[in-house]
């Protein structure tokens, strides 16, 4: 019993790992495609979602650039 326990946290593990990497590995990808404004984009989107950043905008408003920069919506 316990070792299954062991080997099903493991497994969880890894997978969690792999995920993480696949994730990482788009928004790389996505990083060096992109524009400067895509960047910023991406790094509120992507510190946001690990908890840091600034807290998330009311439904159907843009959240606020970090200091001094600004980013145009597109259309």
């Amino acid at each position: 019993m316990l070792t299954a326990a062991i080997v099903t946290a493991a497994v969880l593990g890894v997978a969690k790992v792999v995920r993480d990497w696949l994730i990482l590995r788009h928004v790389r990808a996505a990083m060096d495609a992109g524009t400067p404004q895509d960047r910023v984009r991406i790094g509120m989107r992507l510190a946001e979602a690990l908890g840091g950043g600034q807290p998330a905008a009311a439904p159907g408003q843009a959240p606020e650039p970090p200091g001094g920069e600004v980013v145009t919506p597109r259309p």
